[in-house]
């Protein structure tokens, strides 16, 4: 077992509580750690890993398709897709964050992170 990460993957997508957020959009970032039981490191072979070209594909069409109210359902939906789509993922933690949130107080970042496992 070994574990596939991807750091400051970013898109921009339509989610947030207040309408406004919805239609004007925001940028979002996210950081992923799989936890993947594979043997990559004894048969130099992508299909015994998780390809994290692939994952990325798969969070930023999954992101900017779906649209939410929260960050977390957000990270639940995402978790569950990489889930559904690499069998060789056990488990997934995946953090996402909103940078420079709409808020009064001023900020770099607000997220949430989540882990899923088989």
């Amino acid at each position: 077992m070994y574990t596939v990460f991807v750091r400051g993957l970013e898109f921009y997508a339509h989610h947030g509580v207040p309408d406004e957020e919805q239609v004007i959009g925001h940028r979002y970032s996210v950081d992923i750690d799989l936890e993947v039981d594979g043997q990559a490191h004894e048969t130099d072979s992508v299909n015994e890993s998780v390809d994290y070209g692939e994952v990325c594909a798969l969070v930023q069409s999954v992101g900017r398709r779906e649209q939410v109210r929260t960050i977390e359902r957000l990270a639940a939906i995402l978790c569950d897709a990489i889930l559904m789509r690499f069998a060789l993922a056990e488990t997934v933690t995946l953090s996402v964050s909103k940078r420079l949130p709409p808020t009064d107080a001023i900020i770099e970042s607000a997220g949430v992170m989540l882990t899923r496992h088989r």
